[in-house]
């Protein structure tokens, strides 16, 4: 009898042990699948607060470039206002300094709703830009401001095009690209028309 109940309790063990390794590896698969899990998420949280990262840095450059090309029409405009010869330059001076101001106005309202930086200087290349002009007089300050907002606004309109057709941008600032363009794209027309113009009158007179 006793050798029979030894025999019965041998073959238990190893049935014993291997109902532990089965529970011990369904923990080990349990904690595993947890881990993937736990990491899946991080990987995904991370991912989505590095592309806000990504588009806040987006709509920070267009508000910086677009202020600070606003600014240089601004500056120089009002001092086109005061020392371009033809009238036609005058009058495109005055309307950079309105349309450009209510840009920047518009643009000012935007940052602090969205509580982004808004710059107060204009860039280095823009502050040369102006720097370069200024130092034309007479009629060359005519031709090469003309040239100047030629050149400058074919860049405003690109720029503002491109973010305006963006996707995962700032909605308003979007919505502020699109508004705008046309108005950039008047300004870009009307300097060009002037710039011709004046380019007529130096060869005529050069004849």
């Amino acid at each position: 009898m006793k050798t029979l109940k030894i025999k019965l309790l041998l073959l238990a063990i190893p049935i014993v042990m291997m109902a532990c390794n089965s529970q011990t590896n369904r923990t080990k698969d349990n904690k595993t699948d947890d881990y993937a899990t736990t990491n899946d998420s991080i990987n995904k949280n991370a991912a989505v607060v590095g592309d806000d990262n990504m588009n806040q840095n987006q709509d920070q450059d267009f508000i910086i470039e677009a202020v600070s090309g606003s600014l240089m029409e601004i500056e120089l405009g009002r001092y086109a206002q005061q020392n371009a010869m033809n009238p036609r330059v005058r009058n495109f001076a005055s309307m950079m300094v309105r349309d450009h101001s209510q840009v920047n106005e518009e643009l000012k309202s935007i940052a602090s709703r969205k509580n982004i930086t808004f710059p107060t200087a204009m860039e280095d290349n823009h502050r040369e830009m102006m720097s370069d002009i200024q130092k034309k007089t007479g009629a060359d300050f005519d031709r090469e401001y003309m040239k100047g907002m030629v050149d400058d606004h074919q860049k405003d309109v690109d720029k503002f095009k491109k973010y305006a057709e963006r996707d995962n941008v700032d909605a308003d600032l979007k919505s502020f690209a699109a508004k705008t363009l046309p108005i950039l794209l008047m300004h870009q027309d009307s300097a060009k028309n002037i710039n011709d113009a004046i380019d007529r009158n130096t060869n005529i007179s050069e004849r």
